[in-house]
């Protein structure tokens, strides 16, 4: 059997199109199509790239493309100044040429190009993906954690019939079990719970209404870069937050909504949760504002979602550990670990920014710094 070589190139995206359209439905899950995918990441995004990478198998002559990734171009604010980010995305490899090498090749051309056209480069590698991140030179930042807050207990209280009760007689366990999968009981014990917990949450509410309101929009507007200027600077590595970025990474859609706390007197924007919520699930997508603020937010935004018929609400997030507290101290508790996040820093970067650039105590992400 004649060998097959792989080559990587680079190419602008115009040009590569069709084949972009390709390999992206016959090896990616695509919400809304490749077109609207396309628009939005090389037509729309605030600095649209300008390269994309293709994949090349060649055999006896016959060169077809078989793989793709993209290099998507973010600002990063790192100790005080802006940074060009690549976000790797949309790795996409045939079927058949699905081993080591073809994988390698293609990462480590994209890694080769970022790290000298950008600042840094950072990426969300699947399972499969992340052993090939590590062999081309990426570090491991960490894995992104999902905090969740239960909001309506009903549905839990079936699961009393789980429960090895050692203490509990077979006879009152029988009862209680049939109780368990009454709806009614489940409903009437689901509200007692909810009571008891919002007793804590309705006085921290009150508390952060005397300072702070909130306010429901479908986009970001100025708002949020008044927003992004007062507040960047709390944090050593966090995306850019402006409302161009935002409007763009969560334009208007029937399941989203931003909660905006701004100021009881003077109207000025304190902190944002961008919030995703397809029936009973509230999903807290970006979360952003100075630290106190963000406490304030989410001692509101509780009891609203509650209000909204949200059953549950959750974030998933790997920075440090004063959000994590603030989530804590509100009910959340951690549910998985999941996305790994790897990075990859420019050397001519001064080491106080490389080293706050490589390790999660000093990043903050939320969803809204990944890939869509």
């Amino acid at each position: 059997m004649t060998k097959v070589s792989y080559t990587v190139s680079r190419l602008a995206p115009a040009e590569a199109r069709p084949e972009l359209a390709r390999l992206w439905s016959d090896n990616l899950t695509i919400e809304g199509g490749v077109d609207a995918k396309f628009a939005w990441l090389y037509r729309d995004a605030p600095e649209p790239s300008e390269s994309v990478f293709l994949l090349g198998a060649e055999r006896d002559g016959d060169r077809q493309w078989v793989g793709t990734a993209g290099v998507g171009v973010r600002k990063v604010w790192a100790r005080g100044r802006e940074l060009r980010a690549g976000l790797l995305a949309d790795l996409a490899v045939d079927r058949d040429h699905r081993s080591v090498m073809p994988a390698l090749a293609l990462v480590r051309a994209v890694r080769t190009y970022a790290l000298d056209a950008l600042d840094l480069a950072y990426g969300f590698p699947n399972n499969h993906a992340e052993g090939v991140f590590a062999r081309v030179g990426y570090k491991p930042l960490g894995r992104m954690s999902r905090w969740a807050r239960v909001l309506r207990h009903a549905g839990y209280v079936a699961r009393v019939r789980d429960l090895a009760l050692r203490r509990v007689p077979p006879a009152v366990k029988r009862v209680m079990d049939r109780a368990a999968s009454m709806p009614v009981v489940q409903a009437i014990a689901g509200r007692a719970v909810d009571s008891a917990r919002m007793v804590k949450v309705t006085g921290a509410a009150m508390q952060a209404a005397m300072q702070t309101k909130l306010i429901w929009v479908d986009q970001a507007d100025d708002r949020f870069d008044a927003l992004w200027e007062s507040a960047r600077d709390d944090h050593d590595a966090i995306g850019v937050r402006s409302a161009k970025m935002l409007r763009w990474r969560f334009p208007p859609h029937p399941h989203t909504k931003i909660a905006l706390a701004v100021g009881r007197r003077d109207g000025a924007p304190r902190a944002y949760a961008v919030i995703g919520q397809d029936g009973e699930v509230a999903n807290l997508r970006d979360l952003f504002g100075r630290r106190a603020h963000i406490g304030l937010l989410l001692d509101l935004l509780i009891p609203a979602l509650y209000a909204r018929g949200a059953s549950s609400v959750s974030m998933r997030y790997l920075g440090p550990r004063w959000l994590i507290d603030a989530l804590e101290v509100r009910g959340f508790v951690q549910r998985a670990t999941v996305r790994m996040v790897s990075v990859g820093v420019n050397p001519a970067l001064d080491d106080a920014t490389r080293a706050a650039l490589t390790s999660a105590d000093h990043w903050y992400l939320t969803d809204a710094d990944e890939d869509t």
